[in-house]
């Protein structure tokens, strides 16, 4: 009977004191970033707009520069975004991207970043299409294209406003080499050049040159 008891009553505390745990508020840890910017293809120009969603930080990495601790940080992200360029009196490619995106940061708000990942594209012809069907009618066919498969890579650097000055803004430039296919039975590549900025509105400050991670 006394061993039974002294079961039950360990069982009570162990519920007990997850419970208490449970109660505590936690802290939320993933965050969505939105991205909008410029885009151009050689000299076509586009926009872009996406998000990205925070998946995991790894451990920072520490150097030290003379009296002074530099701090970086390694972050994982998944981004979905919509792209957009105009080709002069020929067509607009239209694409969309999932990306992985893996980023360094370093204690002064610099960045550097690199993507890869699929997509899906529709090009969208230039001027009026027609069709002829077997009986010699003419019809006029409406956002006229093309379906492809695409492979997105690319890198780029940037500066994160939320380290030195907690303002929830990154500013960012990146080169992307797109893939499309099958295009005219090959493959088709085109670099693109992003200009952008990126709202992070849960981003709080992580570190300073002197102060630890948070």
């Amino acid at each position: 009977m006394l061993r039974t008891g002294f079961f039950i009553l360990l069982i009570l505390r162990i519920s007990l004191c997850l419970a208490q745990d449970d109660s505590i508020p936690k802290q939320p840890i993933h965050k969505y970033d939105l991205t909008t910017g410029y885009l151009s293809s050689l000299i076509y120009p586009g926009v872009s707009i996406g998000f990205e969603y925070f998946i995991i930080r790894k451990d920072p990495q520490l150097s030290k520069m003379k009296n002074d601790v530099r701090i970086l940080t390694r972050d994982r992200y998944i981004s979905a975004n919509i792209n957009w360029y105009h080709h002069t009196d020929f067509q607009d490619n239209t694409y969309l991207t999932i990306e992985w995106v893996l980023r360094k940061t370093k204690s002064s708000g610099y960045i550097s970043e690199f993507s890869f990942g699929p997509g899906f594209s529709h090009t969208f012809i230039g001027g009026t299409t027609y069709r002829v069907d077997n009986y010699g009618n003419v019809s006029v066919v409406k956002f006229a294209g093309y379906n492809y498969a695409l492979l997105t890579v690319g890198g780029g650097v940037g500066y994160d406003y939320s380290v030195k000055m907690n303002l929830p803004y990154l500013l960012f430039a990146k080169m992307n080499m797109i893939c499309m296919f099958p295009y005219n039975s090959t493959l088709y590549f085109r670099p693109v050049l992003e200009l952008g900025l990126r709202y992070t509105p849960k981003r709080k400050k992580v570190f300073s040159s002197k102060e630890p991670v948070l």
